[in-house]
């Protein structure tokens, strides 16, 4: 879920900046693995992600990579979004949001899964190249699940950009919790698993080869979904028309607070779709 942010606050009434709640992070690629084959496996450590910690079962980083044709980090610590328009472009580092997937505090080690096909961009280029030994900067950590305290329920929906937080989630969640999971991704070949829930009912949503982006599945499904529990919480990832259309169904009997539902990316034909931000 790729996008260019920039994400260091202003107050409201003046100009001057205010300390962003963000950090960055240096670290090393130390493992790589194939998750499935549609999915990697990268996994990073260092030193500074001794003060590391999650800020929910979704919490998502920007991975900061080194510019194009290039091997080493151009960012430090200090990195700042308000910079990156000063910087040289051969200087800019590239990269893209990624769900944080495991955290090993022990070993200051963390495991990200990216999405492996045909066309993608930088970030999505290094995820299928990558090697251990490899630099990248994490920057956030950041997070968008965040439920009523009486929630009892969960409706989950994401495709495969968004099914490493699910998998976080289901992990987190209590047992006893009842979930539908609507999961989309193009074969069941290419799918991650997804961890054993009891209270969980997983609908497999399959393209069967169709463009990411470019079907209804996770919306049509969205509408024939009895949501569970007495105070359900819809939470979603995904692509930017999808996740709109599950949030144009739900918000007709939910609360606001009910509702998080991010683009985590958006396709190339829905670029002119203007931004849904109810």
């Amino acid at each position: 879920m790729a996008r260019t942010d920039t994400e260091e606050g202003r107050t409201a009434v003046t100009t001057r900046p205010v300390p962003s709640p963000y950090r960055t992070f240096l670290t090393e690629v130390v493992a790589v693995t194939e998750v499935t084959p549609g999915f990697r496996q990268v996994t990073v450590s260092g030193d500074h992600l001794a003060t590391f910690a999650p800020v929910g079962p979704d919490t998502f980083l920007y991975l900061l990579l080194p510019p194009p044709g290039r091997t080493e980090l151009t960012i430090g610590t200090d990195f700042s979004w308000d910079a990156v328009p000063d910087m040289s472009e051969e200087d800019r580092p590239v990269g893209g949001y990624y769900t944080l997937r495991r955290w090993r505090p022990e070993a200051r080690e963390i495991d990200v899964w990216g999405v492996v096909h045909e066309g993608a961009g930088p970030a999505g280029t290094w995820f299928e190249t990558v090697a251990p030994g490899a630099p990248v900067a994490l920057w956030g950590p950041r997070t968008a699940f965040d439920p009523p305290a009486d929630t009892d329920g969960y409706l989950l929906v994401a495709d495969e950009t968004g099914l490493p937080a699910v998998a976080v989630i289901l992990e987190t969640l209590s047992p006893d919790t009842p979930i539908v999971v609507l999961a989309e991704a193009d074969t069941p070949e290419l799918a991650p698993p997804l961890p054993e829930h009891p209270g969980a009912t997983v609908r497999w949503l399959f393209r069967e080869g169709r463009d990411p982006g470019t079907t209804t599945l996770i919306g049509d499904a969205a509408c024939t979904v009895t949501l569970p529990g007495e105070y359900p919480y819809v939470w979603g990832g995904g692509e930017s028309r999808a996740m709109t259309a599950v949030r144009k169904h739900v918000r007709r009997g939910l609360a606001r607070e009910q509702v998080s539902l991010v683009a985590y990316w958006r396709h190339q034909a829905h670029l002119d779709d203007p931004v849904d931000e109810d």
